[in-house]
């Protein structure tokens, strides 16, 4: 019997492939959101209609999810990136209301698309492999990231103290088709003829092509048995620029570039030295294995643009 998978934020980048996943794997799909999905992710072939819902109100989701007879959640829906303390608010009160829902209707496993910037500063060498569990620096960081945090320990205490199947898979630097900044759509301006300015959130940059990202929540949805709540998802691999600039100069040599930086450069200068995610736990206990490189996964990225690029903008 197919498993019913309500998405939260499934109009989002990660949300949106998500909803194509779990729909692919034959699926019904319940994905909502509050905001419209943007004109890019709109050309992904998305079959269902996502349903208009404020996952802070915990009546309509809870009612929603018991209309629906949900199984499974996948909450992938973050608050707005400025550094305002409503970011910690609204992740507490979304956390709490999906946990206590799955609680309440016996919902079978609750996915977080948490992050792996929520490891903050170590003292570790550049570059060092991280472990889940490694110790975690809230201080200082940025209110978005520690939002993550706040999210994994509310559904650790739900998983000990209320018998809700919980798992967080923390997303190194996720990129594709359909990104509203970053490499994705960088490419996606080179490729239509104007600046193309492709940039690495930190140095070096794990980078993991979205469709890899999307086989780890397919597989921490319905694996049967794990010790593990948390999950490193990555690609293994710490890029520099110099990498990117390679990839760019072989697979788009009709692409003029500059290699940039990231649109909030000021706010994380102080925090771009960075490490690798140790993926093994999540290769040993789901099966992850990333299929793709950067060059495969830019090569991807350029062949949906060229494919797209009547209906882009």
């Amino acid at each position: 019997m197919a498993s019913i998978v309500l998405i939260t934020g499934a109009n989002g980048f990660i949300g949106s492939y998500a909803t194509l996943l779990f729909e692919s794997l034959g699926h019904r799909v319940v994905p909502v959101d509050i905001g419209p999905r943007s004109r890019d992710l709109s050309l992904l072939p998305i079959k269902p209609s996502t349903i208009k819902l404020d996952i802070t109100d915990f009546k309509r989701l809870h009612k929603l999810c018991r209309k629906k007879k949900v199984t499974h959640i996948v909450h992938t829906a973050h608050p707005n990136r400025s550094e305002n303390p409503e970011v910690l608010d609204f992740s507490l009160r979304t956390m709490r209301n999906i946990l206590e829902t799955a609680r309440e209707l016996d919902v079978q496993r609750v996915v977080f698309a948490s992050s792996g910037t929520i490891y903050g500063r170590l003292g570790k060498d550049p570059g060092s492999l991280l472990r889940e569990d490694e110790p975690m620096a809230l201080y200082p960081t940025l209110l978005s990231r520690s939002s993550k945090i706040l999210g994994e320990w509310l559904g650790d205490f739900y998983a000990l103290h209320r018998s809700v199947s919980f798992v967080a898979l923390r997303l190194s630097s996720v990129y594709g088709p359909g990104q509203a900044d970053g490499i994705g759509v960088a490419i996606k301006e080179g490729i239509l003829g104007r600046e193309c300015r492709p940039y690495l959130n930190q140095v070096p940059d794990d980078l993991i092509y979205v469709k890899d990202a999307m086989q780890a929540f397919g597989l921490a949805c319905f694996f049967e048995q794990s010790e593990s709540r948390v999950y490193n998802i990555a690609s293994g691999r710490g890029y520099v620029e110099k990498d990117l600039e390679r990839v760019m100069r072989e697979h788009l040599p009709e692409v003029p570039f500059e290699i940039g930086e990231p649109l909030d450069f000021a706010a994380v200068a102080d925090n771009r030295r960075s490490h690798i995610l140790d993926i093994t736990l999540a290769r040993e206990e789901l099966g992850f294995s990333p299929q793709f490189d950067l060059d495969s996964g830019i090569d991807a990225i350029a062949a949906w643009v060229r494919r797209e690029k009547r209906r882009l903008r």
